[in-house]
């Protein structure tokens, strides 16, 4: 009886206090999804993405006009119980200050946005393309919101609260999943990218035939890096400015180690077995690195090179093999080295963990670095403290509070300002896409149409940039010029973050394949410096 009163107290709260809250809780304080009153919206791909569309879904911080959600009323949002990056959903009522969102067709008051992060980008890609084609394969695995399986949010809901639940979730138990075709999908770089190494399991490679039955649109441009271990951070930075420099463990740009293209290639290919194989004269890494806190330990190899990656289809692996490889771009170029599942250190070969989203990928760096292994998460950790380099979006571990960090490519940092001013070349363009033939329900397309236009914003991505600002710079997402006109004389303004680059030209769509160059010079110019 207490728990029920508990319950009641909290919706009578929730109801009376809060000017007709339209998200309904049950007895005990869960979420209760009605759809009569609300909108159900299926979006799937890009995990690298995730922290993006979880802003642009929620934040009070986002432009008013192109807010998605209501500030004046609580925000849910929904996690499965495992990396808790894999499947999400967030729901709240709608922003009556959005113009687009007012009147709609159903209706309805709420809106519910389900996002699926695993398999990465080219769930954002083939799910699309299948819709198209009506195959049945376009339908796949979303969380499923339910109070049987789903924990009381916390905090508890209030105005403009992002409150979180926990959800039990498996493919392999009914009840613990929906099955729906992705209203819209995301990837970190186009459509017909997903090819090759790039196709996912159980799908087909994207042809080019199958571009046209999307409608594509440009998201605007994500910048990504390589990670790397704390203590391998640590250890390149003995190596490159000396352990008198003051530089080892130190957080500024002017500290940051660098690896060159090359190296990067010769590493994520597989060609360096161990750390030795990068050389400081003529002594390797791990032989050179004089601070023994910033060496593995712990195993039969301890020198064995170590890969946090990501599966096929991904999209933060996809954009690595083109701005790498040149993969796969070209039929002469070198795909990336594939998953050595439980391969022994004994062998003396690169060892690649392949994660499905970048929420276990970053579990895998932290883990590599700390020795230590959380027990039914994604990454087993069998080796101990290990040297490991990733790849990752910017838009992570901003505040370094991950065992692992960014270092820079070519001496150059991974920042929007040397993205903008054409000195990074690790970023890439996402695309939204759907299927031209989807059949959406009343008021849906709207919605969808509104979002896509609301992430490419610059207004709407300066304020999601907020949260990327690292030790070294400025990071995180940049608008494209084919939406935005860039700044005057190809100068860079964080505050109105437009990259004047594009892998698009004016008369033809976004393709990472082809190598950046300004959009359209009526602004004035790029800037040498």
């Amino acid at each position: 009886m207490k728990k029920l009163a508990l319950g009641v107290a909290v919706s009578a709260a929730l109801f009376g206090g809060m000017a007709q809250a339209a998200v309904t809780l049950d007895g005990s304080g869960k979420v209760v999804v009605t759809p009569a009153d609300t909108y159900e919206i299926y979006l799937s791909g890009a995990s690298a993405a995730l922290d993006y569309i979880e802003k642009l879904s929620t934040s009070t911080t986002v432009t008013p006009a192109e807010r998605m959600c209501d500030s004046t009323q609580p925000v849910f949002k929904f996690k499965d119980n495992g990396s808790g990056k894999d499947q999400n959903a967030y729901l709240c009522t709608l922003n009556p200050l959005n113009p687009q969102l007012v009147g709609l067709a159903g209706g309805k008051t709420n809106l519910m946005i389900y996002k699926r992060s695993a398999g990465g980008s080219a769930m954002g890609v083939a799910p699309i393309i299948d819709d198209a084609k009506g195959a049945a394969t376009a339908a796949i695995a979303f969380l499923n919101v339910d109070p049987a399986i789903c924990t009381v949010p916390s905090p508890a809901p209030a105005a403009g609260v992002l409150s979180t639940s926990t959800c039990t979730y498996s493919e392999a138990t009914a009840g613990q999943f929906q099955v729906k075709i992705p209203d819209f999908g995301i990837s970190d770089v186009d459509p017909e990218q997903f090819r090759g190494v790039n196709t996912p399991a159980g799908f087909s490679p994207v042809n080019p035939s199958d571009i046209g039955l999307m409608n594509v649109d440009s998201a605007g441009g994500q910048v990504f890096g390589i990670g790397a271990t704390l203590k391998l951070r640590n250890a390149l930075q003995e190596a490159e400015f000396g352990v008198a420099s003051g530089c080892v463990g130190s957080e500024t740009e002017a500290c940051m180690p660098s690896l060159t293209r090359d190296q990067v290639a010769s590493i994520i290919t597989g060609k360096l077995d161990s750390w030795n194989d990068l050389k400081i004269g003529a002594t390797g890494l791990l032989a050179a690195t004089t601070i023994a806190a910033n060496k593995p330990a712990g195993g039969v190899k301890t020198d064995r090179v170590h890969i946090c990656t990501r599966t096929d289809g991904s999209g933060t692996k996809a954009q690595m093999g083109i701005n790498f490889l040149n993969y796969p771009c070209s039929s002469a170029a070198t795909s990336p080295t594939a998953d050595t599942g439980a391969l022994s250190e004994i062998v003396a070969k690169t060892q690649v963990h392949a994660n499905s989203s970048s929420g276990t990928l970053s579990e895998c760096l932290r883990e590599l670095d700390s020795g230590l292994n959380t027990v039914g998460t994604a990454f087993n950790n069998t080796y101990g403290t290990r040297w490991a380099v990733g790849i990752q979006g910017l838009e992570k571990n901003a505040d370094q509070t991950e065992d692992w960090r960014f270092i820079k490519i070519d001496n150059v940092a991974p920042t929007l300002e040397n993205v903008a001013k054409g000195k990074y070349h690790d970023w890439a363009e996402l695309t939204f896409q759907y299927s031209k033939t989807h059949v959406f329900d009343a008021g849906e397309k709207t919605i969808v149409d509104e979002f896509i236009k609301a992430a490419s914003n610059p207004a709407v991505l300066v304020t999601l940039n907020a949260g990327n600002v690292h030790p070294f710079g400025a990071s995180g997402y940049l608008a494209s010029p084919k939406n935005y006109a860039p700044e005057i004389n190809g100068q860079f303004a964080a505050t109105y973050p437009v990259n004047p680059f594009s892998h698009a030209t004016t008369s033809q769509g976004v393709n990472n394949c082809r190598i950046p160059a300004t959009y359209d010079l009526k602004t004035g110019g790029i800037q040498l410096k």
